[in-house]
C-alpha cells in the first residue's frame, strides 16, 4: 500500500470513528450525562490507558526530550482541548450546526497559513476540493436558514475553534516529528488532560461520575472518540501535506449525519444527502489529483 493511500485511509478512519462518536453522544446525552464530563472524561480517560499500557509495556516510548514538551502543551492545549471546549462552547451559544461550520472553516485558514508560509502550493484541484468541502458543510447544517441563532460570543467561539483545530493539523508535524506515533500522542493528551483538570480546579465544575455503569460508557466513549481517532488522524498526517488530511477530515459531519439516521432513526433531509455528495467529491478529487 503506497503512502497517499496509507494517509486517506488513516483520516477516513479518523473521520468514520468522529462522526460516529457524535452520535453515540446524543445517545449518552439522552441518559443525562453532562456534555462536559464527556469531553472531559474522553481524554482523560485516553490519557490513563496510554499511560498504563506503556508504562507495563514499553516504558521506553515515555522518554522525552524535556525541551519538546513545550511542542506537546502547545498541542494538547491549543489543538486538543482549545478545539473541543470552543467548539462545545459554539454549540451552547449557537446550535451544533452552525458550530460544525465554522469548525470546518479550518481547512481554508490551513490553506491560507501553508501557502502564506511557501509549505505548500496549492493547485487549482485542490482549491475546488477546498470550496466543494465548504460548500457541502454549509448544506448540511442548513446555514442558510433564516431561524438560525447567531450570537456575538457564538461567532467568536465558533470562529476560535477553527483557528484551534487548524493549529492541529499544522503543529501536529512539528511536535511529533522525533517520535512515535504513540508517544506523540500520550504527551498531547496528558498536556489536553491537565487544561481539563485546571479547569475543573478554577470553576469548580464538580463534575463527577454517578454510577459504574456510567464510568464503563465513558471508557468506551474515550476509546472510540478520542484515542483510536486521534492515532489515525495522527498516522495520516505522516502521509498526507496538512491541508489534505483536514479537507478530508470534513467526512465526519457527512459520517455523523448519516450514522444518526440508521442507529437513531433521525431524519435524513435531500440538502444533506447534497452536502454529503459534495463533501465526499471533494476527497475523490484529492485522491485522484497528480501528487
Amino acid at each position: 500500500m503506497n503512502r497517499k493511500l496509507r494517509g486517506y485511509l488513516s483520516i477516513i478512519a479518523a473521520a468514520l470513528f468522529w462522526g460516529t462518536s457524535a452520535t453515540a453522544a446524543k445517545s449518552l446525552f439522552e441518559r443525562s450525562v453532562s456534555p462536559l464530563l464527556l469531553v472531559e472524561s474522553r481524554v482523560i480517560l485516553a490519557t490513563v490507558f496510554l499511560l498504563l499500557l506503556f508504562w507495563i509495556v514499553r516504558p521506553r516510548l515515555l522518554r522525552i526530550r524535556l525541551a519538546d514538551m513545550r511542542d506537546f502543551a502547545l498541542l494538547g492545549i491549543i489543538g486538543v482541548a482549545g478545539s473541543n471546549y470552543s467548539y462545545y462552547m459554539a454549540i451552547q451559544e449557537t446550535s451544533v450546526g452552525i458550530a460544525i461550520l465554522m469548525q470546518y472553516t479550518a481547512p481554508t485558514l490551513v490553506a491560507i497559513y501553508m501557502v502564506l508560509t511557501r509549505q505548500e502550493r496549492i493547485s487549482r484541484t485542490k482549491i475546488l476540493a477546498l470550496l466543494s468541502s465548504l460548500g457541502g458543510c454549509i448544506i448540511m447544517v442548513g446555514a442558510f436558514d433564516p431561524a438560525i441563532h447567531l450570537t456575538p460570543p457564538g461567532i467568536a467561539l465558533g470562529a476560535l475553534s477553527a483557528v484551534c483545530f487548524a493549529f492541529f493539523n499544522v503543529y501536529t508535524k512539528v511536535a511529533s516529528k522525533r517520535y512515535s506515533i504513540w508517544t506523540a500522542l500520550t504527551y498531547t493528551f496528558i498536556s489536553a488532560s491537565i487544561f481539563w483538570i485546571a479547569l475543573d480546579v478554577v470553576f469548580h465544575t464538580g463534575i463527577s461520575v454517578s454510577s459504574p455503569r456510567e464510568m464503563g460508557a465513558l471508557v468506551l466513549f474515550s476509546l472510540s472518540s478520542a484515542l483510536i481517532p486521534y492515532f489515525f488522524y495522527f498516522n495520516g498526517l505522516k502521509f498526507l501535506t496538512s491541508s489534505t488530511a483536514i479537507i478530508v477530515s470534513t467526512l465526519e459531519p457527512v459520517i455523523a449525519i448519516f450514522s444518526a439516521f440508521v442507529i437513531l432513526g433521525e431524519t435524513l433531509y435531500p440538502e444533506q444527502i447534497a452536502g454529503g455528495v459534495l463533501v465526499i467529491s471533494a476527497v475523490i478529487l484529492l485522491e485522484n489529483r497528480k501528487e
